[in-house]
């Protein structure tokens, strides 16, 4: 297992300085964050320059870190066609991105499902919408993997086996968020235990509380028992990232930079992550 520091993590560093701060505090891989939020701008986008794109890569490699994975993480079930379309373009450019940095990873999301839909039509849409970007995954050789999220219309162990009988031809995979299961009362050892063959990356988040009134807390001041967890996938094989993402500020748990570095290579540590 890798030690690694998702980027949104540090949202006011820029890229390159993220990667300098990951290697001075000795994480050994650098997850790329794709995706905007109300706290969070993005590192890289589809927009990310040919100039910048060789410098991220150039900059990695230098430091001896790994780019393992990049965040595409965009609503794809609006219920307007055209944001739906341009999601799916969205996600096929950050493949693209990906496969341009050496990240052998994209992993995506389904969004919540819009208000006044069925939530048997979101699914539809967001079936449509993994195959296409499947497609053009396959294409550039990375791996598609998706995140089931609290408040999601795609957000439970059981979308994941939904998803594997929809879409039995289609190459997908786990990125395994064991908070946002937590959160809605799920075990998040099912995922190691029937889903393990099909995760390629981890975060490593805490989750506190029930959806929709929950926090995701700093590592270690939630209920997942994430020693269990990293035990547990060790044994069955996993070998990938164990990725940092820190997002406990949006709850009031005010960090330095320094402190989220610090805090995060330690408890990954603590859990026998080099």
């Amino acid at each position: 297992m890798r030690s690694c520091l998702h980027s949104v993590s540090l949202p006011g560093l820029p890229t390159l300085e993220v990667l300098r701060q990951a290697e001075r505090h000795d994480y050994r891989a650098v997850e790329l964050n794709a995706e905007m939020l109300p706290w969070a701008p993005p590192h890289v986008t589809p927009k990310t320059t040919a100039a910048e794109r060789k410098a991220i890569a150039e900059t990695a490699k230098a430091l001896d870190l790994t780019l393992p994975a990049l965040g595409a993480h965009i609503p794809m079930v609006d219920a307007d066609l055209a944001s739906r379309t341009a999601a799916i373009a969205f996600v096929n450019g950050c493949i693209d991105l990906a496969a341009d940095l050496g990240a052998p990873i994209v992993h995506i999301l389904s969004g919540p499902s819009p208000q006044g839909v069925s939530r048997d039509e979101a699914w539809r849409w967001f079936m449509e919408a993994a195959a296409q970007t499947a497609t053009h995954s396959e294409k550039a050789g990375i791996v598609l993997a998706i995140e089931a999220i609290a408040g999601h219309m795609f957000h439970s162990v059981d979308d994941y086996h939904r998803l594997r009988s929809d879409l039995p031809n289609v190459d997908w995979r786990v990125n395994f968020d064991p908070s946002h299961l937590i959160v809605q009362g799920e075990n998040p050892m099912r995922v190691v235990d029937e889903l393990a063959d099909q995760v390629v990356h981890m975060h490593l988040k805490d989750g506190a509380g029930r959806f929709p009134k929950f926090t995701f807390p700093p590592l270690g001041r939630g209920d997942i028992d994430f020693r269990a967890l990293t035990d547990r996938l060790r044994a069955v094989g996993y070998n990938g990232a164990m990725s940092i993402e820190y997002e406990a500020q949006v709850y009031g748990f005010k960090l330095s930079d320094e402190e989220i570095l610090r805090s995060g290579r330690a408890f990954l540590s603590i859990v026998d992550v080099a």
